[in-house]
């Protein structure tokens, strides 16, 4: 009996598994959806907290709770729409389902990016604008940057018009001739020393420039030398004032800048491990999504 040699060939599929952006699409959109509710719960309890009778306390808790609720709302929008991708993509295979949650870390980053370009992040400032003045003006540190920057920002314009105010006081009192009613002056208004010239003269004074300050009094007063020198002399004190208010307010809008710059990285950085963990939990129990019907494992290498 003749033995016949049969040749065995093995074929290795060295294809990778391709992603599914159907999968991770829809992960991102349950992500969105996910996100969009807890910033409304947050802003539910923001004002349910809000006490009128103690704005500075409340603004300040407020602002810490924001910072706190950012990073949950992106860490768990993320977890979930990392595992909802995998769900969707069908597979258990780990590997795959960690490159589907970073996928969707990655897209939900870009259309942040992209909805802070067409404006929405100004939209998101004016509110919180609108917000703080609602408030009534509290004073005290704000933990949130959009407050924060609105706090410092009129921190600093109240220096410069008391100043400026200060300044228009000091020469009615001196007794400056009337001299913008006979057409002088710049812009023709009455009184001794117009607005516009007051605040050219007051910028001058904050940037340490006395003379020029005294050469626009000169020039827009009609008051002598010596008056001159005595009203920018006696405004020393309030010079210096201003100048540390002006001070306090960079270094704290510079403070809540940096803050806000770290509670955004510790939000991303968070963010993409939570995304990459889900996407990798939710490969590794995809077979509890369809235990209704049998799933196949990854097909082995032929």
């Amino acid at each position: 009996m003749a033995q016949v040699d049969v040749e065995r060939t093995t074929i290795v599929d060295l294809s990778h598994a391709g992603m599914s952006w159907g999968a991770i699409i829809a992960g991102w959109l349950v992500a969105v959806g996910i996100a969009f509710l807890m910033y409304v719960a947050g802003l539910a309890m923001g004002f349910s907290a809000f006490d009128p009778y103690d704005a500075e306390a409340t603004a300040k808790g407020i602002g810490i709770g924001t910072c706190a609720w950012l990073v949950l709302t992106w860490v768990v929008a993320l977890l979930i729409g990392g595992m909802f991708a995998s769900w969707f993509d069908g597979r258990d295979d780990q590997t795959t389902g960690v490159m589907h949650g970073v996928t969707v870390w990655g897209l939900s980053i870009a259309a942040s990016g992209l909805l802070l370009a067409l404006g929405i992040g100004g939209a998101i400032g004016s509110g919180a604008n609108l917000v703080s003045g609602a408030a009534g003006g509290a004073h005290g540190p704000v933990a949130m940057h959009g407050a924060g920057m609105v706090h410092a920002g009129n921190r600093t314009s109240d220096a410069g018009t008391l100043l400026q105010a200060q300044l228009m006081q000091r020469v009615r009192q001196a007794g400056a001739p009337d001299i913008s009613a006979s057409g002088g002056g710049m812009d023709g208004r009455g009184g001794p020393l117009d607005p516009r010239t007051a605040n050219a003269a007051t910028m001058a004074l904050l940037a340490g420039r006395p003379d020029t300050a005294k050469a626009l009094l000169g020039a827009n007063t009609g008051m002598s030398q010596a008056d001159i020198d005595r009203t920018v002399q006696s405004l020393s004190p309030e010079v210096s004032r201003a100048r540390a208010d002006l001070k306090t307010a960079a270094d704290t809008a510079a403070r809540y800048s940096a803050m806000a710059m770290w509670v955004l990285f510790a939000s991303l950085l968070l963010s993409l491990l939570a995304a990459a963990f889900g996407g990798w939990i939710g490969a590794a129990h995809v077979h509890r999504v369809y235990h209704l019907r049998p799933y196949p494992r990854s097909a082995p290498l032929r």
